[in-house]
């Protein structure tokens, strides 16, 4: 753990610069005149007012738009201006500001994700969506955070539900969703070309431009490309996992007519990414290799909305995805076909309905090796899902409950149910209070139903080989959720959201050790996934946005969470449960923004993340600073520092697969942006 003296010592820096930035911002001018005037900038660059922040609409709650200021549910909208002024350069890095996610990077191309925990380097209770497209593998039950992308200025915004959103998005969304959702090509026309570089993002690059074909049609196309350089390991030494990576995309969006509207989009991307991995190559053999991984992939998508009146429309939308992933571990190709039509529509008065049908078919061809091997290689597993959900009015403006339900089939589980009921209440303007039950499952993977790993072997004679083999009957997990949240807008400046929930898990994985297997030239203790082990966690959410003056604005985010596993009195597992502490208790973030005289922006971003005491992982305090400068309407520069505080630090373990960990560096780089 992080001494007392060294915490306070990072603390009491951090809070003297804060204050420094007080005392320089208060003497610049008069409180209420901002120094970044919206007139000298493009019009998607314009900051937000409060009010305009509360107005904004999300779709993720309940697949239709809502604001989400009034959204019974916990969610967190990332704009575009957070997304810019963060200096993130991946997607995974702008998560850090949301509360109740957990964001740890594992090295240079590999991160751990999740909402409400059980991290790892696959969340496998996380669903992850761009523009309503899964990028979520049902390979292992988690997302590749190296192929999620896109060019981040032409990201609307990024919703993320904190919670179960298994009514309306399916199996898999059982402790949250992630929408990335990108701009109508109406939004994004002209060119656009950003370039930089510094020691760690050594180069990186994004082209776009947007036009229009006729009167009623939009588009645009992209291309992007960076290389980053390598972490070092604990012990210093290189952990060569460099990774380079270029895509190209486009959207169109054609106004058919004043009430049909498609949209076509795709992406295609190739990368190479490296990393250390320690593992079994032989019976007795283990040895650590430089893993280089090839990557590459590309999707389409197809969407049409019909929009009968402002409360009834009717959305069919179609996607496929492929993706080539060889490496010296295994390798992998994996296409998704995935069709889906939602209709909403109003029953009477009181009743705004919403229902929808899906249909996903998933192809894999798996290359096997001692490490891990797959049986069958060569699969096809099938989704179907139906959906309902009834919004009921019961006091006009101030009452409504949400009763919805989800039944669907997969190959692995067969059929699941996950209902969900919400109850929100809005007395006046300023005060929402909202309430929630719901159930959600969590799928078996193609790992868990179809795999042999061997994580370990020793020597001897003969060799010991430690493996977990799979398990064709293994059920879903089970979540119930219980959430209340509330929201106030406590003054005209100042906006607070609280959100606490109740989880209870059952069915979920044990690691149950199988009779050893002694085959002469071979010992074999296998080991078998079961649904052995039980669980509780509760928490707090708490999210802010201050503005100080009109030129400088505060949010803040803290996250309590509490994690206690159990395990069947039959279970043998004695390392399932280390997921306790694998999750931070205590998180917090910062945010400052302010607009400095001569178009200049200051921003500061300060992370907290407490131990991970099952990983080993101590806690630490980040510091990220940006100075941006508009020197025209059209040209932003921008230079931004991370991880100031320290060297470097370490945030995750490599468990899955091998990975050998990594520190995270204190890196800088600059960046140029023009528009056209």
């Amino acid at each position: 753990m992080m001494t007392t003296n060294k915490f306070l010592t990072k603390c009491f820096c951090v809070l003297s610069f804060l204050v420094c930035l007080l005392l320089t911002g208060s003497s610049k001018g008069g409180p209420e005149e901002p120094f970044l005037l919206a007139g000298n900038l493009p019009e998607d660059l314009t900051k937000l007012t409060l009010e305009q922040l509360m107005d904004i609409e999300v779709t993720s709650v309940s697949k239709k738009p809502e604001k989400a200021a009034q959204a019974p549910a916990a969610v967190f909208v990332i704009t575009q201006e957070d997304i810019r002024r963060s200096g993130a350069t991946h997607i995974p890095e702008v998560l850090r500001m949301v509360p109740g996610v957990e964001v740890a990077r594992v090295d240079g191309n590999k991160w751990a994700v999740s909402i409400r925990g059980f991290n790892g380097l696959f969340a496998r209770k996380l669903l992850v969506l761009i523009d309503g497209r899964s990028v979520y593998t049902g390979l292992f039950s988690g997302t590749f955070w190296d192929t999620p992308d896109t060019a981040l200025e032409d990201i609307e915004r990024i919703e993320v539900i904190r919670g179960p959103g298994a009514t309306v998005w399916g199996v898999n969304a059982v402790n949250g969703v992630i929408n990335i959702i990108t701009k109508q090509s109406k939004n994004s026309q002209g060119g656009l070309v950003s370039a930089g570089g510094g020691n760690v993002e050594q180069g990186f690059t994004t082209l776009r431009y947007g036009g229009k074909m006729g009167d009623n049609a939009h588009y645009r196309v992209y291309g992007k490309w960076f290389n980053r350089d390598s972490f070092e390991g604990p012990t210093g030494v290189d952990s060569n996992d460099d990774w380079t990576a270029v895509r190209g995309g486009f959207r169109m969006d054609w106004d058919a007519s004043e009430t049909s509207q498609f949209t076509f989009q795709g992406d295609v991307y190739d990368g190479q990414s490296k990393g250390r991995r320690t593992g079994p190559v032989a019976p007795g053999v283990m040895a650590t290799i430089l893993d280089e991984e090839d990557v590459n992939g590309g999707n389409f998508l197809a969407r049409w909305t019909r929009k009968f009146s402002e409360q009834s429309d009717l959305k069919v939308q179609t996607y496929f995805t492929s993706e080539n992933r060889q490496g010296q571990i295994f390798g992998q190709n994996i296409s998704i076909f995935d069709l889906d039509l939602q209709h909403r529509l109003p029953a009477g008065e009181a009743h705004d309905v919403v229902w929808g049908l899906n249909g996903r078919v998933m192809w894999d061809e798996l290359d096997s090796t001692f490490l891990l091997s797959f049986n069958p290689e060569k699969d096809t597993n099938y989704f179907v899902n139906g959906f309902v959900q009834d919004q009921i009015t019961i006091i006009p403006k101030r009452l409504k409950f949400t009763l919805g339900t989800k039944l669907g089939y997969n190959s692995f589980s067969g059929w699941e149910v996950q209902p969900s009921g919400r109850l929100l209440w809005t007395p006046n303007d300023k005060h929402t209070l909202w309430a929630s039950a719901s159930r959600a499952v969590r799928t078996p993977s193609r790992f868990e139903d179809s795999a042999n790993l061997n994580f370990l072997t020793t020597p001897g004679a003969p060799p010991s080989v430690f493996a977990i083999r799979a398990n064709t009957r293994l059920k879903a997990e089970d979540l119930l959720a219980y959430e209340l949240g509330y929201r106030i807008r406590a003054t005209d400046k100042l906006f607070i959201d609280v959100a606490t929930f109740f989880n209870v898990y059952d069915d979920l994985l044990s690691n149950e050790p199988l009779p050893p297997e002694f085959l002469g030239v071979v010992n074999n203790f296998p080991s078998q996934f079961q649904n052995l082990m039980k669980g509780e966690s509760w928490g707090v959410e708490v999210a802010s946005t201050w503005d100080v003056f009109d030129f400088w604005r505060i949010k803040a985010a803290f996250t309590w969470f509490e994690l206690h596993l159990f395990l069947d009195p039959a279970s043998q597992d004695t390392t399932s449960t280390a997921a306790n502490g694998a999750s931070p208790q205590f998180q917090f973030n910062l945010r400052s923004y302010i607009d400095l005289p001569y178009d200049l922006e200051f921003d500061t971003a300060l992370n907290y993340v407490d131990e991970l005491p099952d990983l080993g992982i101590e806690d630490y305090v980040r510091l990220d600073l940006r100075l941006g400068w508009h020197a025209s309407k059209n040209v932003e520069l921008s230079v931004t520092g991370q991880n100031l505080l320290e060297p470097n630090h370490q945030e995750f373990l490599g468990f899955s697969g091998g990975i050998n960990p990594a520190l995270v560096p204190r890196s800088v780089y600059g960046k140029a942006t023009l528009r056209f």
